[in-house]
């Protein structure tokens, strides 16, 4: 048995407690984890959209507004709501599945080399997208909220 003092078990007992109490808090999280899918944003928030290709069309950035060529009748405004949609959408990851009869959408970003190819589709209520082999689906949306009607 190893000889301490009064005041050497003290010590021993006060840090035994701290390591008990940090064990018990770092497994509380362990185990407070689910495993229901957590939601994300598509694409980076603070990367602004410099180009959304639509295949027939191109939405561009123009200064601080917006334009598609070839031109459809759409307001800046709705061509700004369209941009919005995209990058403030939030999204909940899927397990397996490809989409078929999908609309392919390739959205630039500023600063980046690569391209965002994404294929997007109705079904019911939600849109699924797939990007990068992931399925994703955006709850109570509607395509045309991402896509102009026109072009569909």
């Amino acid at each position: 048995m190893i000889r301490l003092s009064k005041r050497g078990w003290n010590n021993v007992l006060i840090f035994a407690t701290l390591l008990l109490i940090l064990v018990f808090h770092q497994s509380g999280n362990f185990f407070n984890q689910s495993d229901l899918p957590s939601t994300q944003s598509l694409l980076p928030e603070e990367v602004p959209v410099m180009k959304i290709d639509y295949g027939t069309h191109t939405l561009e950035r123009i200064g601080q507004g917006w334009r598609i060529r070839p031109g459809l009748e759409l307001s800046e405004a709705r061509l700004a709501t369209l941009v919005e949609n995209w990058q403030q959408t939030i999204v909940t990851p899927l397990t397996g599945g490809k989409l078929q009869n999908t609309a392919v959408v390739v959205i630039w970003l500023a600063g980046q080399p690569q391209s965002v190819v994404i294929q997007v589709t109705q079904q019911g209520g939600d849109v699924l997208m797939q990007h990068q082999g992931r399925l994703y689906r955006a709850e109570n949306r509607k395509i045309t909220e991402f896509i102009p009607e026109a072009i569909l």
